[in-house]
């Protein structure tokens, strides 16, 4: 049925919907006149749906949803609702989407791999050592190949394993080998869900960027009732045209764009065995430098040491000290944007001796009975430097991590700086440097919006949205 008219009655009539969107209600009138909605309104539709259970697939246009071109992998873990995994198998099986699957041991005590076959029309996958598969398709390809990986449902099992770094089957396997957005459908005893152990699992696969389908509120199949139900496949279906219709529409954002971030601490040696440094980790900076990566863009990631793994970027500079860091960026100029989310050193110690005679530490400095002294020389500001420059890319974004008087100190090195946005954060008694979470401030020379706590990689989104309209508004 394709009537948008009732659709938007569903959802609240139409100057319900257009304040949600903060778009004119006469629009939204055009629509139902129409009776059809604008390609960069679906997802926003859709996301409106979900939230209110309403299954939009039953009013929106058949070509809105067939025309998606996405890969997106299946994971079915063990649980009595595995059985209605196999809803999710023919909603998906109505549009275009590239569906694979997997069927843990546990949750072939529930469905067999014969019946997922014949609603794919093709093999499904159960073991990870299995000859026959891996000789088709190996489970890094598996874990490669998709655009999103769902579980449904994904049990605390599942749920311990992927937060724990644990890889004991092939579902397990995949997700850590995988760079693909996963999404999370759980599905468990309302007692184990509100288990302390499973809510920290939650909290630090949230941290990490994993998305959830928030388990419903219900009846269960063991005759307890709470929080832990299997969310409707409708609903679940609903929330993947979501993500798939936000991703498409953010694809090319960025194409032909040049952006340079840098990211990490940088460090400045004392002697060979010594140096001083911070605690930044580089998670914020990779996490933006991937997202802009995903949104087309020609992303140069300059980053001093860290401990973790690298984004995809069409470029990877690797530095150590402030001098260096700010000679590959000089170097990578002229670019579209700049972003600098590296904690760069602010200066150089150089040891003296109390007769303030240069020490040579070339070697490592000995302990004397002499008063050891340093001398400090500043490093080069990058931000402001490139700011200043004739070669100044079009959107000049900074960071300011503070201790005190956030917003205050923040303003002052927009300002100072000039540059165009900075994102703020306190990190007083070093909460943020390297957690998974960060909780920022966003300031132009007009406002500062305060942003909940949420994960870098949600951060990263926003922040890319938020520069999204200012390149766009710089050449209107």
């Amino acid at each position: 049925m394709n009537n948008i008219s009732h659709l938007i009655s569903l959802l609240g009539g139409t100057g319900s919907v257009a304040e949600k969107l903060k778009i004119k209600p006469s629009a939204v009138s055009n629509w139902r006149k129409l009776n059809k909605i604008p390609k960069n309104k679906i997802s926003a539709i859709l996301s409106i749906s979900s939230q209110l259970k309403i299954n939009a697939e039953d009013y929106l246009p058949r070509k809105n949803l067939n025309n998606f071109n996405v890969k997106i992998l299946l994971i079915i873990c063990g649980g009595i609702a595995s059985y209605k995994s196999l809803e999710i198998i023919r909603l998906m099986k109505k549009t275009n989407i590239d569906l694979e699957v997997v069927i843990t041991k546990s949750a072939q005590q529930f469905i067999t791999p014969l019946l997922v076959t014949s609603l794919i029309e093709k093999k499904c996958y159960t073991d990870l050592f299995s000859v026959e598969n891996e000789s088709k398709m190996n489970h890094i390809m598996l874990a490669r190949k998709p655009d999103f990986i769902l579980v449904a449902p994904a049990t605390a099992n599942i749920m311990a394993k992927l937060a724990n770094g644990i890889a004991d089957d092939l579902a397990s396997t995949i997700l850590l080998a995988s760079f693909s957005q996963i999404i999370l459908a759980p599905s468990m005893n309302p007692v184990m869900w509100s288990n302390l152990a499973t809510q920290e699992n939650y909290q630090k696969l949230l941290g990490r960027g994993i998305e959830f389908i928030e388990p419903d509120v219900g009846e269960m199949a063991c005759g307890e009732s709470g929080t832990g139900r299997f969310p409707e496949p409708k609903i679940i279906f609903e929330k993947i045209v979501s993500n798939i219709n936000k991703r498409k529409n953010t694809t090319d954002q960025f194409k032909d764009v040049s952006i340079i971030i840098t990211a990490g601490p940088t460090i400045e040696n004392i002697d060979p065995v010594r140096f001083i440094s911070n605690r930044s980790s580089g998670k914020q900076g990779f996490a933006i430098a991937s997202e802009f990566s995903k949104r087309g863009a020609r992303v140069t990631l300059i980053s001093g040491p860290v401990n973790i793994p690298f984004p995809k970027c069409a470029n990877i500079i690797q530095v150590t000290t402030a001098k260096e860091m700010f000679e590959e960026t000089m170097s990578q100029l002229p670019a579209d944007i700049l972003i600098c989310s590296a904690a760069v050193a602010d200066w150089k110690l150089v040891p003296e001796s109390s007769s303030k005679k240069k020490i040579n530490n070339e070697n490592k400095i000995k302990k004397t009975k002499q008063e050891l002294l340093f001398k400090t020389i500043k490093n080069p500001d990058i931000l402001a430097t490139v700011a200043k420059s004739n070669l100044r890319p079009s959107i000049v974004v900074g960071f300011s991590a503070e201790t005190n008087n956030v917003i205050k100190n923040a303003k002052s090195k927009l300002v100072s700086k000039e540059i165009d946005l900075i994102v703020a954060n306190d990190v007083g008694e070093n909460k943020v440097f390297g957690d998974d979470f960060n909780k920022v401030f966003i300031i132009d020379e007009n406002n500062c919006e305060e942003w909940s706590e949420q994960s870098k990689k949600s951060v990263a989104s926003n922040l890319a949205d938020r520069i999204n309209k200012i390149f766009i508004n710089s050449y209107i």
